[in-house]
């Protein structure tokens, strides 16, 4: 594994001192572990630490290279008053939540995807149009997990973005896509104002997304009024903002949850990078 890289957002309202009264979320994605302190009673997202790699699959990595990250082993080490793992992959299927109830996940998840070597598929809710999600796990990173926090609650992305992108409000939501890129694949949401569609494509270039998008877009017969929101970290998002200027009717980059506050550093980058991180208070 290649030397880690360590960059924190903050201001001087974080008070380590006050970790025994402030909420702790972990989110795991392939190209970075991102951690996030924030205040629920002042609605306040305070510290944004993330942590990357050059050439390096988080998601992939042993348990045994997974604990050789100081820095992170020190900061599981802290108190705080709660604590929540939120996991970004493409191994996920929504399911209605009152399924839950009479499926065997794992049996279910199997219908729609592979099953991953030496993992397990788990299940989680978070208060978000009646929907739930079951997704695929490695035991590497399980047994991090696990070992640092024991009784902790494991959420996958994909139900807080789609509960984020909820709690925006937007407007003409019909003919509205929210694109969510990520390392290797991509999410498509429309909430009009229930789910009306919902999946993640794996991608290797810009041109693939835009026919993802557009296929979906003919689905819901929005092709000539299409208005796309862009969210993510990728490097490419300036390119792909171009490509999809020629197809659909405008496109946007995404902004934060309008309902917290964050630190003045936030503004290092751009609104649309670390949309979930940004909106971990909703996580519950």
């Amino acid at each position: 594994m290649q030397s880690i890289t360590v960059k924190s957002y903050s201001d001087n309202l974080y008070n380590p001192n006050e970790n025994g009264s402030l909420e702790h979320t972990i989110f795991f994605e392939a190209n970075h572990i991102s951690t996030v302190v924030s205040n629920p009673t002042n609605k306040q997202v305070l510290l944004l630490t993330v942590y990357t790699a050059e050439d390096t699959n988080f998601l992939n990595l042993s348990y045994d290279d997974l604990k050789t990250i100081v820095p992170l082993k020190d900061e599981l080490a802290v108190k705080f008053k709660e604590r929540k793992v939120v996991i970004s992959s493409a191994n996920a299927t929504l399911v209605p939540e009152s399924l839950l109830n009479v499926v065997e996940t794992e049996a279910y998840y199997s219908l729609n995807q592979k099953i991953l070597p030496k993992s397990q598929v788990l299940y989680c809710k978070m208060h978000v149009q009646q929907t739930a999600v079951i997704f695929n796990v490695k035991n590497e990173l399980l047994k991090l997990i696990r070992f640092n926090m024991p009784m902790v609650d494991v959420y996958h992305a994909s139900l807080l973005f789609i509960k984020a992108v909820e709690s925006q409000g937007f407007e003409n939501t019909k003919t509205k896509l929210h694109l969510h890129l990520h390392p290797g694949y991509f999410e498509i949401l429309n909430l009009d104002p229930q789910i009306k569609f919902y999946n993640s494509f794996p991608f290797e270039t810009e041109t693939e997304v835009v026919y993802f998008l557009l296929a979906a877009a003919e689905q819901l017969q929005i092709s000539h009024s299409c208005d796309v929101v862009l969210y993510g970290n990728s490097t490419h998002m300036s390119e792909l903002h171009s490509l999809l200027s020629k197809y659909v009717k405008s496109v946007q980059y995404g902004i934060k949850p309008k309902n917290f506050t964050y630190p003045i550093s936030f503004k290092q980058f751009a609104e649309q990078q670390f949309f979930t991180e940004s909106a971990a208070l909703l996580c519950e």
